[in-house]
């Protein structure tokens, strides 16, 4: 895996953070998770939306694993779920993942209908803009898979493996981590 430093979560209800070495898969669905204002996950690599799923309401932001021409990095996508209201972009050069603050997570439900006891609303910072994301839990996972290869947090066939859609005269060829999931 790279040797990519980033802010993980503490086990504490604190919104403390500290500079650690992301743990390479994390899923985070407990209130003593979250707290208003705590940075969940840090990186500055590029991400993209890359599915969203309306059957299981999932959304999966996912770094590329060539960034730069000829220099592979690991992969890591971002998953949230069940995902009840999203404002995002397509493309963050970098981003913060955070629990919104108290002000932000009452006005954000407001703003689309929701009561103050709803979901989590997580922060997507990159830049100078503020994106949201109102779901009951994020993770993320970082593995040496393709870009195109499923993703092991969710099961997306549609958006991640291109020859379930197009026509092909190739056998499909299944990875490991589909096999895996399939056995679940």
């Amino acid at each position: 895996m790279a040797e990519q430093w980033h802010r993980a979560v503490l086990e504490s209800s604190t919104p403390t953070v500290m500079l650690a070495r992301m743990q390479s898969r994390a899923w985070l669905n407990k209130d003593h998770h979250f707290a208003p204002g705590k940075e969940l996950f840090r990186s500055e690599r590029p991400f993209s939306v890359w599915a969203y799923s309306l059957s299981h309401s999932q959304l999966l932001l996912r770094t590329r694993t060539v960034a730069v021409p000829g220099r592979r990095q690991s992969r890591i996508d971002l998953l949230f779920k069940p995902v009840d209201a999203m404002k995002t972009r397509m493309d963050y050069h970098g981003l913060v993942l955070r629990c919104a603050t108290t002000e932000e997570h009452e006005r954000i439900l407001r703003e689309i209908g929701r009561t103050a006891d709803y979901n989590r609303v997580f922060i997507i910072g990159s830049g100078d803009s503020l994106d949201y994301v109102v779901s009951a839990a994020v993770g993320w996972q970082e593995d040496d898979q393709e870009d195109r290869d499923p993703s092991a947090l969710a099961f997306f066939v549609g958006a991640t493996d291109p020859t379930r859609l197009l026509p092909s005269d190739l056998p499909v060829s299944w990875s490991a981590t589909q096999a895996a999931q399939l056995r679940e």
